[in-house]
């Protein structure tokens, strides 16, 4: 399942601190309670499902499950959640004439548990059938089977469709919900003749079994081979579809299924996703097991997409490209997520997960191999490249001490949702890169193709995964001086990570001392937890950031560990952990810093873009944590008015947006400004407005930071040409802006306040059908600073007649939010004052987090922790587990925020008036350049600095 804004999702990877023995006492119980006991398995399900999407309220079925005991029982436990069982039997497989059932109760709590008595007892290893006759209500929030609408020619069209990960296939049938119990499934439709596309995992037989049913037409799909409920898929539709039937790139019939009149749409995905396929195919060395390859774009859907093995079902903006109006930031998305799902088919689908505890197995691989893979087939788009500052973006997250690990037990429904979080997807893909480059390429590529071909159709856990890789390191001439399992144990099992501490032994030496520790936000709380590091170096004596292989590792342990390094001592700098492929940060001494920003200012193409980008991104948070002096990335980020690739501008974007929230106020912030637009000033007319026919695909990305930069901070040229743009738009609508340029025009337009550009482009959101349309529209709608307006545009998130999909209204609250202090602070009023209301109207278990989890992002301030009290003194009695811990980690950052006004404001503000501010009488001009001398000053001067 891949989520949009998965960032925002973090809230529910929080979790509280208990002891050790509270924790085991609570997850025996919660194990004993939710945990199906496992007194039978099923072997087959032969389901039936009677949809009408004209009715909306429920659907008919029956499932005939055979079971087996495991011991000598008279109950039988299955899962069901929102149903009226109408019926059960219970029959020997050789005797359908005794029915041996006696009774069921249908729990009423969240455990779901239908338990079926029996007249007598089951036999251990003895066949049973158990059948079941129901009434099942459609889902309202998307999860399980639900009715999902668009407009056709002035009319409303129903469909029905599904997601029935992790616990929601208990909505459409009774059965075994849990991923390690798995079985074969039949499964036969029966809708009415109006709706003409019916799907299903598997194609339809070409010989029927099932009886005909009057008033319905009869869909009848080929038996699935072992799998997961939760993999399950259907659809009951009117769509159409393309497909490879006349250029079958891969072997497997492959279609794409969506509204009538968008299949022109369907296209890249047509040809990007069989490509991608043939990739993975090979990499894995594993057929595709299914005998066909749906992939449907639905109007409304929860997650981004899900893997069902066969039917892969997609939101519409996360599989259609619409020509001269996706973005590339969209298109890209596209790509990746189809990635995401197609690595699913082998990590998650055919080897899955013991328990939703291992999450990771399934996310954190289709995370790295959603850039991995795509980078196969579209090498120009640098995915790979890019996947570096996913990484350092989950930093952020993964640095409080309340963050769960990527194993975690989980075992309610609540729980078991919260797993789907960045922890199980960008921090696991970003652990599984650096097993990746710690193993080396080809042998961690071996120890998968063991792993699936070990565990097909199985459940697995990470010691099989480990044993699967040892078994390919083994078998090469590579080493590490542990066992795979050994390092993967802490790395999975404790939260956070580490920051590495280097320093030289001695001036002159040929070796450092390395030391290790939790890196938190909040350098006020300590933790223990340590780490087995792979560590490399790259040397100014001998530059090679080629070979990521470790040439040395950092045990778990306290003291710190000496490394030799020759020639050390003859280099000017030094730098560990080449192209950041190792998942932690590095902090210096002083001197190193002071190099390493002397040697960008004077020839920075000589150090790898990606340990620039980390270079950046260290240096700043070392500084916001308390690490650094801010004068060092400061000093350091000076180069930037020369660095032209977009990877380090994107890893410093971060770092400038938060300074930019904690100075507005402040009498530096023009200062601030001063200093950013001085930065993007070359790029800002290199790179200008109009894209060129052959640029390379992150040129879109990079010219959005530098006009966002510029047109927020008040560069006049870019407001002005931002402002003529939309006003072209407004006079003639059938004329497009460049898609990438759409948030940054219509946001530009929006911030004086216009009521006619706002009126204007609210008319264009209602006007289209097209989801990345959508999309920009709500992104951008949020930048108004008319107070009237930006009511009126919150309150399309409560209202009942609001035409914003359910799925999308948070949209509304995160984009006001990021848009302003203003605007943020009617945001935080809106939803102290609406928060019951806002609960029931966002998309069920997600919106809410996202929502906190952007307050988190940008809340900085006293007054900001007393507005939070307030927002949980009136609403803390309906709170979900990730809306609290979500609150959690907003109080949690508001403390780091004002800690860092006390700790670094006066340094920030000191280097800022000393480089843009006003000379002073006693200090000529010259305050304003940067010499290597200053910086050898600065040196000495901070070396004292306290880094841990």
């Amino acid at each position: 399942m891949y989520l949009l804004l998965i960032t925002a999702l973090l809230g529910s990877a929080y979790s509280f601190p208990t002891s050790t023995l509270n924790n085991v006492t609570r997850n025996t119980d919660l194990a004993s309670q939710y945990v199906l006991p496992g007194e039978s398995f099923p072997t087959f399900y032969d389901v039936s499902l009677f949809i009408d999407p004209a009715n909306t309220v429920s659907f008919n079925g029956k499932v005939s499950i055979r079971i087996i005991p495991r011991i000598a029982t008279n109950v039988i436990v299955v899962q069901a959640m929102e149903m009226t069982i109408r019926s059960i039997s219970v029959f020997t497989d050789r005797n359908s004439n005794e029915n041996l059932f006696a009774s069921f109760t249908l729990a009423t709590d969240d455990t779901h548990f239908l338990r079926i008595s029996t007249r007598t007892q089951l036999l251990p290893d003895q066949p049973y059938i158990v059948n079941i006759d129901y009434e099942s209500k459609y889902a309202p929030n998307m999860f399980g089977v639900y009715v999902s609408t668009y407009q056709q020619n002035g009319r409303t069209v129903n469909l029905v469709t599904s997601q029935l990960q992790p616990t929601f296939a208990r909505r459409a049938f009774p059965c075994y919900d849990e991923p390690a119990i798995k079985a074969i499934f039949r499964t036969t439709i029966y809708a009415p003749a109006a709706y003409t596309v019916v799907r299903h995992n598997t194609p339809e037989r070409t010989v029927p079994l099932k009886e005909d049913v009057a008033g319905y037409v009869k869909h009848e799909f080929e038996d699935t081979l072992v799998m997961s409920t939760y993999l399950l898929a259907y659809l009951v539709s009117n769509f159409e579809h393309v497909s490879n039937e006349q250029n079958p790139i891969y072997r497997v019939p492959f279609r794409v299924y969506s509204r009538p009149g968008t299949q022109t749409n369907a296209a890249f995905a047509m040809d990007f996703g069989q490509k991608n396929m043939v990739a993975l195919e090979a990499y894995n060395e594993f057929p595709y097991a299914f005998p066909k390859l749906d992939k449907a774009a639905v109007p409304d859907f929860a997650a981004g997409a899900m893997e069902n093995w066969g039917l892969v079902i997609y939101r519409e903006v996360a599989l259609l490209v619409t020509e001269g109006v996706t973005t590339t930031a969209t298109r890209q998305n596209i790509a990746r997520i189809i990635c995401h799902e197609n690595v699913h088919m082998w990590y998650g689908n055919e080897v899955g997960p013991l328990s939703w505890t291992y999450t990771w197995l399934n996310e954190g691989f289709a995370t790295f191999f959603e850039s991995f893979a795509t980078d196969l087939v579209l090498p120009e788009w640098r995915m790979m490249e890019q996947f570096v500052v996913t990484m350092q973006n989950v930093f952020q997250s993964d640095a409080v001490l309340t963050i769960n690990p990527m194993t975690h037990a989980v075992y309610t429904p609540s729980q078991i949702m919260g797993q789907f979080n960045a922890i199980a997807y960008q921090k696991s893909g970003s652990v599984i890169r650096m097993l990746h480059h710690f193993l080396t390429p080809e042998i961690f590529r071996r120890g998968l193709v063991i792993y699936i071909i070990n565990n097909s159709r199985r459940a697995a856990g990470p010691s099989d995964l480990y044993a699967a890789l040892q078994q390919a390191l083994d078998a090469s001439d590579h080493s590490i001086p542990y066992s795979i399992s050994n390092v993967m144990s802490r790395w999975v099992n404790q939260g956070g990570f580490p920051v590495l501490n280097v320093r030289k032994s001695a001036p002159n030496a040929n070796s450092v001392f390395i030391s290790q520790e939790r890196y938190l936000t909040d350098r006020s709380l300590t933790s223990t937890d340590r780490w087995h590091v792979p560590v490399n170096w790259v040397l100014s004596s001998n530059i090679d950031f080629s070979d990521t292989k470790p040439q040395g590792w950092i045990p778990p342990s306290f003291p710190a560990t000496s490394i030799d390094i020759p020639g050390l001592a003859n280099a000017e700098w030094f730098i560990f952990n080449k192209q950041q492929t190792g998942y932690y940060r590095v902090n210096y001494d002083p001197e190193n810093w002071a190099a390493l920003a002397r040697v960008l200012q004077t020839n920075h193409a000589v150090i790898h873009l990606l340990n620039r980008a980390q270079i950046l991104d260290d240096s700043f948070n070392m500084a916001r944590n308390g690490r650094l002096n801010y004068n060092l990335p400061f000093e350091i980020s000076r180069y930037l008015i020369n660095e032209k690739d977009y990877i380090p501008w994107a890893a410093i974007n971060p770092a400038f947006n938060y300074l930019d929230i904690v100075l507005t106020g402040s009498s530096v912030y023009n200062l601030f400004r001063e200093y950013l637009l001085t930065l993007t000033a070359p790029l800002y007319d290199e790179i200008g407005w109009e894209a060129t026919a052959n640029e390379e695909h992150v040129m879109a990305y990079h010219r959005n930071i530098i006009l966002d930069i510029n047109c927020r901070l008040g560069n006049q040229r870019c407001i002005t040409r931002a402002q003529e743009l939309l006003e072209q738009f407004r006079n003639n609508p059938t004329q497009r802006l460049n898609p990438d340029l759409q948030n940054t025009v219509y946001c530009s337009g929006l911030r004086g306040g216009d009521r006619d550009n706002f009126n204007f482009l609210w008319e264009q959101y209602l006007a289209t059908s097209d989801s990345s349309e959508q999309n920009i529209l709500l992104n951008a709608l949020g930048c108004t600073s008319n107070p009237e307006l930006r009511t009126f545009y919150m309150n399309q998130v409560i209202d009942a007649n609001s035409p914003v999909r359910e799925q999308d209204r948070h949209t509304i609250l995160v984009s006001v939010i990021n848009s302003s202090p203003e605007n943020m602070d009617a945001a935080l009023e809106f939803v102290i004052e609406n928060f019951h209301r806002i609960q029931p109207r966002v998309q069920g278990l997600t919106g809410t987090t996202n929502i906190l989890n952007a307050f988190a992002r940008r809340l900085t301030t006293e007054t900001h922790a007393e507005r939070i009290n307030q927002l949980v003194s009136r609403h803390q009695a309906i709170f979900s587990a990730g809306e609290q811990a979500s609150i959690s980690a907003i109080r949690e950052h508001i403390a780091a925020s004002i800690a860092w006004g006390k700790d670094n404001a006066a340094v920030v503000e000191d280097w800022l008036e000393d480089n843009y501010g006003e000379p002073k009488p006693e200090e000529p001009s010259a305050a304003h350049s940067t010499t290597a001398g200053f910086i050898v000053l600065l040196s000495a001067v901070v070396a004292f600095f306290n880094i841990h």
